[in-house]
């Protein structure tokens, strides 16, 4: 019924979702800590060491990724849900998602090079998914 407090599960929940929605509609950084050597000596850099660190911890694939060239993807509902108010008119009676992605797409001017639709999700190159956002805050006045 309605007791009219949350579960800690049910707030928990909640939270986790609302951060995942943040996650997938930003292009969060991470900061990696690299030692450059065992000793904690200024000056002095362990290649093999940095390699082993940057290997471990995923940031060469991040980049072998990056180099692919389209780092940022989004399942077509999250980007109508999130994108719609950039061409609401023109997607006001389409109902399937991608089709609304690709018109919303159409929409923006975009170099149709800095992104690609794939069969769930659309994906983006590096930085795209930022002018997405600028876009999105100009239509919503922010």
């Amino acid at each position: 019924g309605g007791s009219g407090f949350q579960t800690v599960s049910a707030t928990y929940k909640e939270q986790l979702n609302s951060l995942m929605t943040t996650l997938r509609s930003t292009q969060p950084h991470f900061v990696r800590c690299i030692i450059p050597n065992e000793l904690k000596q200024p000056g002095v850099i362990d290649s093999h060491l940095v390699m082993h660190q940057l290997t471990c911890n995923g940031v060469l694939e991040g980049i072998r990724i990056c180099r692919k060239g389209f780092p940022n993807r989004m399942q077509y509902p999250d980007f109508k849900l999130r994108y719609k108010i950039i061409a609401p008119q023109a997607i006001a009676k389409v109902d399937d998602d991608k089709k609304c992605a690709e018109i919303i797409l159409k929409a923006t001017n975009l170099d149709e090079e800095s992104y690609r639709l794939g069969h769930t999700k659309v994906f983006f190159r590096a930085g795209v998914l930022g002018q997405m956002e600028e876009l999105r805050d100009d239509r919503l006045g922010n």
